[in-house]
């Protein structure tokens, strides 16, 4: 037997000795709070005549609700169908657009990483991204030998919480 096959049965017996960080590319690894924003702020402009409300409560919406649930509940801007679907998409390519533009992650991670990658800590990361964009923006940052364990779209979790379990059985 492997020894990391040994390892993973040991862990298996004694979860609690197991270890390893795992991180969540939102605002953690990556501003995309601004790039949420600044994508809504966008297709608002495209849109004649709309607007993003500046309360906390709408912001706080539409950084964490569904794209069809904020456009049709939370900003009003039409019922379900085919307007719907037309601004989801391009919200969708605004965000996609910026998110290309991303060089750099957030202050002073690439340092903690590299103390852990160096201390042979395992780090994993989870997304709700689609897998080639996620690790395409890892490469550009220059983060992708930190991971050991990357959790995209395409693992089909609905909830952060799937994904950072998923992460975890993942990383060890």
């Amino acid at each position: 037997m492997r020894e990391s096959g040994l390892q993973r049965i040991r862990y298996a017996m004694k979860p609690d000795e197991a270890f390893g960080l795992i991180f969540s590319w939102d605002n953690v690894v990556a501003d995309t709070r601004t790039l949420r924003i600044d994508a809504w702020n966008q297709l608002a402009s495209e849109e004649a005549g709309k607007t993003i409300p500046k309360d906390g409560e709408t912001q706080r919406w539409v950084l964490s609700a569904g794209a069809e649930y904020v456009l049709c509940k939370i900003l009003c801007w039409g019922e379900a169908g085919k307007e719907v679907e037309r601004l989801k998409m391009r919200l969708s390519e605004i965000f996609y657009e910026e998110l290309l533009e991303l060089q750099a992650p957030m202050e002073g991670l690439k340092e903690w990483l590299e103390a852990l990658y160096t201390a042979g800590v395992p780090c994993a990361v989870a997304s709700s991204l689609d897998r080639y964009n996620l690790l395409a923006a890892l490469q550009r940052m220059g983060l992708q030998k930190y991971f050991q364990a990357i959790v995209s779209d395409e693992d089909g979790m609905e909830s952060i919480a799937q994904r950072f379990l998923s992460a975890a059985v993942k990383v060890n």
